[in-house]
């Protein structure tokens, strides 16, 4: 049973922006090869929410589990096409059984990254889209777009929905236009730092496809 993995993980480098470009790393090097004989660099700046992250229910729920409790997702995962926005329930009506599965929102907003928009245009979910994806229980909501919620939410509705039923959310993916389409069988990875006291993490996200 050949397997193949897929990085979905959009990379990070000095300078790399936030939520809504806001400053997310500044990387500082102590040392050089050519000076001291090794590198040796630390993070003076490091945001929770930069790059390709995960939210956990802290973020917006009070008494919320932490980064710490979300243990190494893996999950087997379904991806589900959008094209617009808003996107409602019916976009995932005909995905079959979700429960327990890592639901994919391919948009193709990655592509927009660095552009204006991106974060101000994104694709966002309704309120009953998530409570749909709450109700088949889900493990995972992951999106190639900065955030489930319409950019200047000021409740966060979507968030709100589905880390208050306890399942964590990954923002910011890259890549899914490489998954395939019909009935491969694919899993999902995003793999966060287990920091106790902290709502979101950078993770390394990707694809195990199964061929």
């Amino acid at each position: 049973m050949p397997l193949r993995a897929i990085d979905l993980s959009r990379p990070l480098e000095n300078g790399s922006e936030s939520y809504a470009g806001a400053p997310g790393v500044h990387i500082v090097r102590d040392a050089e090869p050519q000076k001291d004989g090794y590198t040796l660099s630390h993070f003076s700046h490091l945001a929770a929410h930069c790059g390709t992250h995960i939210d956990s229910p802290c973020h917006f729920i009070a008494g919320g589990g932490d980064l710490s409790t979300i243990g190494l997702p893996l999950l087997e995962a379904v991806v589900i096409d959008v094209d617009g926005s808003p996107i409602d329930a019916d976009a995932f009506a005909a995905a079959g059984p979700l429960a327990g599965r890592a639901v994919l929102v391919r948009a193709g907003w990655d592509a927009r990254i660095g552009t204006p928009g991106y974060y101000e245009e994104a694709p966002h979910l309704t309120l009953e889209a998530a409570a749909f994806l709450v109700e088949q229980e889900i493990g995972l909501l992951g999106l190639d777009s900065p955030s489930p919620d319409r950019f200047g939410s000021p409740d966060y509705p979507v968030h709100r929905t589905i880390l208050g039923a306890g399942i964590p959310i990954v923002e910011g993916l890259v890549n899914l236009g490489a998954l395939p389409r019909g009935e491969a069988r694919v899993w999902f990875l995003a793999f966060p730092l287990p920091v106790a006291g902290i709502e979101a993490s950078p993770v390394r996200a990707a694809a195990i496809l199964v061929e």
